[in-house]
Formats: structure tokens, sequence, C-alpha cells
């Protein structure tokens, strides 16, 4: 059904007309911004994984190393205020990350926090004891949160 201006028109049926038009104008206004608000973040969302935390495994000697072990990097451990020299022979380190981007400069040195228990068997640890650390930590931060310790053979 069509209708003209110049027709005549019941005022009731004009009032619904211009009803039904405001109430579809606003429907139509509240998706528009429905559909603006869900966009946006979606697309500011970045879904490239990345890391927030990495787990790092260390394993090796206080140093020196026990002769004839290959030592692959030395390092500082701050643990229970003692500076602990240690020499690794392993350093791994297990996250997601952009392989474009550079990663991050490992420091020369590290404070390790966690269970007194468990820092106590690094600084306790004998010269010739093979010592296994794995700790989580942001990538390329100077402080590691120690999850466990592993001494062969152990005290």
């Amino acid at each position: 059904m069509s209708w003209s201006r110049t027709a005549s028109r019941n005022p009731a049926t004009e009032r619904m007309h211009v009803a039904l038009l405001v109430d579809h104008q606003r429907f139509l206004a509240a998706a528009a911004l429905a559909a603006a608000l869900v966009a946006v973040p979606a697309a500011a969302h970045d879904l490239a994984p990345q890391p927030v935390r990495e787990l790092v495994r260390v394993q090796g000697y206080k140093a020196p190393a026990p002769q004839g072990v290959q030592v692959q990097r030395e390092i500082v451990f701050a643990v229970l205020g003692q500076q602990v020299r240690f020499a690794a022979n392993e350093w791994r380190a297990f996250a997601f990350f952009d392989p474009t981007q550079p990663t991050p400069a490992e420091p020369a040195q590290v404070a390790l926090q966690g269970d007194r228990a468990l820092l106590h068997q690094i600084t306790a640890a004998h010269p010739n004891q093979r010592v296994t650390i794995l700790a989580e930590r942001r990538p390329g931060s100077a402080d590691a949160f120690v999850l466990a310790v592993d001494l062969c053979p152990p005290q």
C-alpha cells in the first residue's frame, strides 16, 4: 500500500505511521550502535600469542663446575640474600613468541624467589651436586619464581 502526502488520511492512521517510523529508526540506531560496539573490540584484539610468562629450566653446578662439564653460561643467582655463582650447562626457556620480534637479552644476575625450602636447597648444594631449577618469569626479566629444585645426587 502506498500513500502520498496529498491524499487525505485518517489522523489515527497518521499517528500510527509516525510511531512505527520512529520505532523503526530507534531500532536501526540501536542495531548500528550495538554493531559498532562489538566490531571495535573484535578489530582491536590481537590474536597472536603474547608471552606473559615463560618457564625456564636451568641445570648446572655452583661455580666453578666440576672438571669435564661443559658450561653453556655463567650466571649469578640472588637467593635468600646470598650471591650464588652458577655454571649452567643447560638453559632452556619455554614460551610462545613471535619469531619476528627480537628476544630479550638475558640478564647477568637473576633474583630467585619462591618457597624458602626450595631456595635453601640451591644455597646448600655441594659443588659437585648437579642442580636443576624450574622457574617461571617474564621474558628477559631479572626475577624468577622457583617452582621446583632437583639435586643429583640428593643431599
